[in-house]
């Protein structure tokens, strides 16, 4: 989930392998010089965040304003054009599917759109909380754009994240391009319990879902290659049915026209997945249920914020601007 709340954190679980062979000296070079320190802010805070309740009739007043009313809140502006159809397809499903449970995104326009004093790489985050007594917590919608030495990265995420209200999984979907005929794909939806000991978990949202059969369909598209991100809290987080993969582009199979198919399809069915898990097979737990619920959302979202947040996003666009990301996380906008 590192990798999920901020997308300067996908350069580090990326490795060398994922890029085309020309380019992964200097694209290992530049790597160890981003990663040093990763960590050494980490421990000024160790505070999680959480979006503060927002009143029924202050939600109400909001989606009554017709400036609120059919507003994109999210786009991906560089990504190719099968890529951006297809993240911007499933953030309107998000939108449409969820718009009874989401507030209007309030970010601020400076943490929307942001770029670095160097001009070599511009990002944007924006978020929708969920109103209160709703089903989700938030959802979020973020891109990154940077021009390295080895060529173009371009780097856009989705997330969405259950409330208490329900046990359902959160979603969590990478899309992360490394060049022209390169691209990793992360998609999953990740569990809040363990596996292992609640099997009726496991059955409800993973066995009795077509989860495995998506997978398994993905894994047939030619040039895809089993992805391992190096990060193991990565690998811990995620659930047997995760879709991790690279795809590399060739003459007979453009990546365009990869994207265009075999990934369109799989993620459009893993949301659709996620969506009727979320608005349907949840269920409300017990009080006591609801604690381990808490900190294993708290786990994820303090170490999203104040590990790649506030330690990773300052490398790329400085100390000013990270604080500004990670302030809007912490007000819940």
């Amino acid at each position: 989930m590192q990798v999920a709340i901020c997308q300067s954190s996908c350069l580090c679980s990326l490795s060398s392998a994922s890029l085309p062979r020309a380019h992964r000296k200097s694209f290992s070079a530049w790597k160890q010089l981003f990663s040093q320190n990763r960590f050494a802010r980490h421990s000024r805070s160790n505070r999680p965040f959480s979006f503060p309740p927002v009143s029924l009739a202050a939600a109400s007043l909001r989606a009554a304003d017709p400036a609120m009313e059919g507003e994109e809140w999210v786009s991906f502006p560089f990504l190719s054009s099968p890529g951006k159809n297809l993240m911007e397809d499933i953030a309107a499903s998000m939108a449409t599917e969820l718009g009874s449970c989401l507030n209007p995104t309030r970010t601020p326009a400076d943490v929307r759109h942001f770029r670095n004093s160097q001009g070599n790489g511009e990002g944007s985050v924006t978020l929708r909380s969920g109103k209160a007594g709703s089903v989700i917590d938030f959802v979020l919608g973020s891109w990154l754009h940077c021009t390295l030495p080895f060529g173009a990265l371009n780097i856009a995420t989705l997330i969405g994240m259950s409330s208490l209200e329900t046990d359902a999984p959160h979603l969590l979907f990478e899309f992360i391009q490394t060049g022209p005929n390169s691209l990793v794909v992360v998609l999953d939806l990740l569990p809040r319990k363990d596996l292992v000991i609640d099997t009726e978990y496991l059955k409800r949202f993973y066995e009795d879902a077509t989860l495995e059969s998506i997978k398994q369909e993905l894994q047939k598209t030619p040039g895809a290659q089993r992805y391992e991100p190096p990060t193991l809290y990565i690998r811990c987080l995620t659930s047997p049915t995760c879709i991790m993969y690279k795809f590399e582009g060739t003459a007979e199979h453009s990546l365009d026209q990869i994207v265009q198919g075999a990934v369109s399809s799989a993620a459009k069915n893993v949301v659709k997945v996620w969506l009727e898990s979320v608005l349907k097979l949840g269920k409300k737990m017990p009080g006591g249920d609801t604690q381990l619920l808490l900190g294993r959302d708290r786990m994820i979202k303090t170490k999203g914020v104040e590990v790649d947040l506030s330690s990773n996003m300052p490398r790329l666009f400085g100390q000013e601007i990270a604080d500004r990301v990670v302030q809007a996380f912490r007000r819940g906008e």
